[in-house]
């Protein structure tokens, strides 16, 4: 179901891991609080019922190369483990990828071709996304925020929201490289989510059922200045380390207002996790050791190449050396 197909590089690539957390949310009306379901480190036999209904057609596909990444999965359901081989193994120019600690791709090395993980579904998803953002979610009448800030194309998140499908496999590449990051500060600690918008509700509550963090929210500081409702000055959860969640992040203004929020109360702001950030360096409202997760990053010159992105304002001519270049008006902020 989340398999990518690229049809330039004549690559297919499908996360068993993924798959199964889709699984157990489909299986669970309502998750616990505590419940972390990216953690998942086994392969269902649900699951596993529901990938090996995946062909693909052998006349269009048979000169593809098909990578099955197996990160983040150790262990696989009695009894099912023949099933899933016998399915890798007719799959088109089948190489499994990260399988390295899965207990039964260990005790069966002669079964399937391995690659040396040069692709993972993390990888390839930065060329899918893009194109999925290019072709689903631009429009091109632009947009003028309240301030009078004037965008040359509107990206529109709502509509991978709309897909509830489309959107857990937005989420899941944040929690992927949010637990990716926690590894490597070697941090276990629980924090909390923080979200500002009615969208960054939305993508906080399912990285809350992935990661099993808490989230509080204060609805809504931008694009429109109106605060309808807020979930944050009751209990001890003031003073406690914040992740705020954004859909998309260009000059930074929103991620502002909510860590001045924050630590006005007494907590601390981590970082930004979101769905787009319009510039893939460290920005100048981060510091190099917060948080910076984001689905897809892309550079102001990419932005304004690929998708037709542009910042302006009433005080910024076309004509001007900056805009030519491709630049954003920032008022200090990159």
């Amino acid at each position: 179901m989340f398999e990518i197909i690229n049809d330039d590089q004549k690559q297919i690539i499908i996360s068993l891991h993924l798959e199964e957390i889709y699984t157990e949310m489909c299986l669970k009306t309502h998750l616990r609080d505590e419940a972390r379901v990216f953690s998942k480190e086994t392969l269902s036999k649900k699951c596993i019922d529901n990938i090996v209904q995946l062909t693909f057609e052998e006349k269009k596909y048979s000169d593809y190369e098909c990578f099955i990444d197996f990160s983040h999965i150790k262990y696989i359901a009695p009894n099912s483990g023949d099933k899933l081989l016998e399915w890798i193994q007719n799959l088109p120019n089948a190489s499994i990828i990260h399988g390295e600690e899965c207990q039964l791709l260990k005790e069966n090395k002669m079964c399937v071709a391995y690659k040396d993980g040069m692709h993972d579904y993390r990888e390839m998803f930065n060329d899918y996304g893009k194109k999925y953002i290019a072709k689903n979610c631009c429009d091109p009448k632009g947009y003028e925020t309240q301030i009078g800030i004037c965008l040359g194309v509107y990206v529109d998140i709502k509509k991978i929201i709309n897909d509830s499908i489309e959107m857990l496999r937005w989420c899941y590449i944040i929690a992927y490289d949010l637990d990716k990051y926690f590894l490597s500060v070697n941090e276990d600690k629980k924090n909390l989510f923080f979200c500002h918008t009615l969208n960054g509700a939305y993508i906080a509550g399912i990285l809350s059922q992935l990661l099993g963090y808490d989230l509080v929210y204060v609805d809504h500081l931008g694009p429109y200045n109106k605060l309808n409702k807020v979930d944050f000055y009751k209990g001890k959860s003031r003073t406690e380390e914040f992740i705020v969640v954004a859909d998309l992040v260009c000059l930074g203004n929103e991620f502002l207002r909510a860590k001045n929020i924050v630590e006005y109360l007494g907590g601390t702001v981590k970082g930004c996790v979101g769905i787009i950030q319009m510039n893939d360096s460290i920005p100048a409202f981060l510091s190099p050791d917060q948080v910076n997760v984001f689905a897809l990053k892309y550079t102001p010159k990419s932005a304004r190449e690929e998708l037709g992105y542009s910042v302006r304002t009433d005080f910024c001519s076309a004509q001007c050396e900056h805009c030519k270049k491709g630049g954003t008006i920032n008022n200090g902020i990159s």
